[in-house]
């Protein structure tokens, strides 16, 4: 499953960051489902081309309510830091992640009920 991102992306996802990101949850061992980023729509001052300004990348851990900001743009390497704090524990353990999702697919799933009121 992709992660989830809303928000103005298309620089970050025409500049591979996107994909950057889910290798980097992968490799870290991080469920891609618990993870969202948000891009706020960028302003256009100054008429600036829109493939040389500064973005702002919310990234935020919706198991562990954990968040962080980065800056992407020229420059920046927003996943690289991200990583970085991932890997002190700043989004917690990777493993804690993949349980939580779990269960709450299991939790989730519809049940089956037959005719004679046995549930399957």
């Amino acid at each position: 499953m992709r992660v989830r991102c809303d928000g103005d992306s298309r620089v970050m996802e025409q500049l591979g960051e996107k994909q950057d990101f889910e290798a980097e949850l992968s490799r870290l061992g991080f469920a891609h489902e618990a993870f969202m980023l948000f891009v706020p729509r960028a302003s256009a001052s100054n008429g600036a081309d829109p493939w040389t300004r500064n973005y702002t990348v919310f990234v935020t851990n919706t198991v562990t309510k954990r968040r962080n900001i980065y800056w992407g743009g020229p420059g920046n390497r927003w996943v690289a830091d991200f990583a970085a704090d991932a890997r002190s524990g700043l989004y917690g353990s990777p493993e804690m992640s993949r349980t939580d999702i779990h269960s709450l697919r299991v939790t989730a799933r519809p049940r089956l009920v037959v005719a004679s009121g046995k549930r399957l």
